[in-house]
């Protein structure tokens, strides 16, 4: 049966590994949210707290995870403590749709609206924590699929004990977002009303941008890199263009005089 919490639903299904013949992989794109990213990134601190390495993440084990969230999402009366999705198919099946076929475990959880909240449950689960906490684990994928009815956030760990080079992502692809806060003022440190702020790579192509707000503040989020420009505008003042170098950090502060 399932594990009820105070939030949510769990189940975990510690290792298994098939010999079987399946058909070709199927094809399908995967992208990382800034939530995703975030459990990631916790999940690996946590394994090097303990002394284990961190699991690089597998392209196919994600589109699998994917499918199985939202397989959860569209069929939550469905949900099983075997881990069997509305079809009826076993994790190992799953993942070898995508293209993996080596032994693998699964935490589902249900309820969850935040990466901090949904690791925190599956660590203070035994079986969901010998998960996470797998030496013999090279690998993870991982999916969260937000829906309107049920239980709203639905998320898949997948983890696999063997590493393919060819499926592995890079490490941009799923490292925490980078979150950029901006602050726009006079010489003076007078406050400019709504300059217009973008950010741009190292080509100057437009990363993101937008309006701040009356204060000249705005935050954005942007995909990890090794620097980044930030350009701020207001009419009657010159703009301004800064370089940043974000190092390890993933919550940076950037502030900007505009000259008349």
């Amino acid at each position: 049966m399932w594990l009820l919490l105070s939030t949510g639903l769990l189940s975990a299904l510690i290792v298994l590994g098939y010999n079987l013949v399946f058909p070709a992989p199927i094809e399908a794109s995967i992208s990382f949210s800034a939530e995703e990213r975030n459990f990631v990134k916790e999940l690996n601190k946590y394994r090097n707290r303990k002394g284990l390495s961190d699991l690089k993440i597998s392209s196919d084990l994600s589109k699998a995870a994917l499918a199985m969230a939202e397989d959860m999402a569209k069929n939550p009366d469905t949900m099983n403590h075997e881990h069997k999705d509305s079809k009826g198919r076993l994790p190992a099946e799953r993942a070898a749709l995508y293209g993996y076929t080596d032994g693998v475990g699964e935490n589902l959880a249900a309820g969850y609206k935040t990466a901090d909240k949904a690791f925190k449950a599956w660590k203070g689960s035994t079986e969901h924590n010998d998960n996470m906490l797998n030496k013999d684990y090279e690998v993870m994928g991982l999916a969260l699929v937000t829906t309107g009815n049920n239980y709203k956030w639905y998320w898949v760990n997948m983890f696999g004990n063997k590493e393919h080079k060819e499926d592995l992502l890079e490490k941009n692809d799923y490292y925490p977002m980078i979150k950029v806060r901006v602050t726009v003022t006079g010489p003076d440190g007078q406050v400019i009303n709504k300059p217009k702020i973008t950010i741009q790579n190292k080509s100057g192509s437009r990363i993101v941008g937008g309006k701040a707000n009356s204060k000249g503040k705005k935050t954005f989020s942007i995909e990890p890199r090794d620097e980044f420009y930030v350009r701020a505008s207001a009419t009657g003042y010159k703009f301004y263009t800064k370089r940043v170098k974000p190092g390890n950090k993933d919550d940076v502060t950037v502030k900007i005089w505009l000259e008349k």
